[in-house]
């Protein structure tokens, strides 16, 4: 009987030991008191907190520096990374960047390759938003996403477009030859439209998936809003009805400058085509559109790549360092969020009217 129980013990005993849940628990354990300030996600990937600081930010206007505590992210394996669930409310209560990066410089194809992510904009709740890899070769130039958030849109540097469906996985290729870059949707998230060829502009149907001609011109920098179509053009702002094509205004720049003096080299617009942005090394224009002015400036401004709601907020595209600037404020948050892996393109701003437009919770 003695002998019976012990065996009975041990083999218990071995059960345990090779409980995958109970290894898993232990090596997680374990992975916690070697590196209590890494929080994990996945058996490769976690993000350590880092406070934000004094990394440059050229800009013409005296701004504070703000020290606050934001992730940095490591990530070997992107697969076991969570991905963007459009059913996750708790992901949407603040507006969201996109951007393409490759998480890892390993051998591995998969990992190595460009994808497109997301997070919110105060750094937090980082997601994969598709599995669909880019080669380094041929990166990522321009990249856009819905209203509804359902659809994200990129172009590679040759002019190829893809759009990811993140609700059912679809991936849907728009371009079969080399094209120019320019995408925008619609305001109800059906039409994607875009430039096929130079000076050719199509609208993609996510809906019957057709693809026909349009007569109006796309450009990157514009909005569908109100059912209003709002362009940032080389040197100025045109409105025109979205369903018409008719012109409603144009707001110019100072005609009197050179040509150089007034092109917008770095334009911006927010998520309700309010305000826009445009600049260059002479001057800065800051765009009232509802009021039908512009400002221009050449000094006390700060660039606006990215313009947030009411331009409240903005930022550089750039995510080597994410940059984000209260313009209401005259604050600015400077850090790295991600530790290795290359960034491909420029960031984009979307769910833009989440809290109100503000990017950090208790904003005002």
């Amino acid at each position: 009987m003695k002998k019976i129980l012990l065996l009975a013990l041990f083999s218990i005993t071995l059960m345990g030991c090779n409980d995958p849940e109970s290894a898993a628990a232990e090596a997680a354990q374990l992975r916690a008191e070697q590196h209590p300030d890494r929080t994990y996600v996945g058996e490769n990937n976690y993000y350590t907190m880092e406070s934000s600081g004094d990394i440059q930010f050229t800009t013409k206007k005296d701004l504070k520096i703000m020290y606050q505590d934001f992730p940095r992210y490591f990530i070997e394996k992107a697969k076991e990374w969570p991905k963007e669930d459009l059913n996750d409310a708790s992901s949407y209560d603040l507006p969201r960047f996109q951007f393409a990066w490759a998480n890892s410089s390993s051998k591995d194809e998969y990992e190595s390759g460009i994808k497109i992510w997301s997070m919110k904009t105060d750094g937090t709740d980082l997601r994969l938003v598709t599995d669909v890899t880019v080669e380094l070769v041929n990166g990522i130039k321009n990249l856009t996403r819905s209203p509804n958030n359902r659809y994200a849109a990129w172009a590679d540097l040759g002019g190829y477009k893809t759009v990811y469906d993140i609700k059912t996985g679809k991936v849907v290729e728009l371009s079969i030859s080399m094209s120019p870059l320019a995408m925008l949707w619609s305001e109800d998230s059906r039409y994607l439209y875009f430039e096929r060829a130079r000076d050719l502009f199509s609208r993609w149907d996510s809906v019957t998936g057709e693809v026909s001609k349009v007569d109006f011109d796309v450009r990157t920098t514009a909005v569908n809003f109100g059912g209003k179509r709002t362009t940032v053009l080389d040197f100025g702002v045109l409105v025109e009805d979205a369903n018409t094509n008719e012109e409603i205004n144009w707001i110019g720049v100072d005609r009197s400058l050179s040509m150089d003096e007034r092109s917008l080299d770095v334009t911006s617009i927010d998520p309700e085509g309010r305000y826009a942005w445009g600049s260059n090394p002479s001057f800065g224009f800051f765009f009232d559109i509802e009021k039908g002015t512009v400002k221009q400036m050449t000094t006390d401004y700060t660039p606006a790549q990215i313009l947030g709601k009411n331009a409240h907020f903005s930022a550089l595209d750039s995510f080597a360092k994410v940059r984000i600037v209260d313009r209401v404020g005259d604050r600015v948050w400077s850090w790295r969020a991600f530790y290795y892996g290359a960034l491909s393109g420029d960031a984009i701003l979307y769910n833009g009217l989440a809290n109100n437009g503000l990017w950090f919770k208790g904003s005002k």
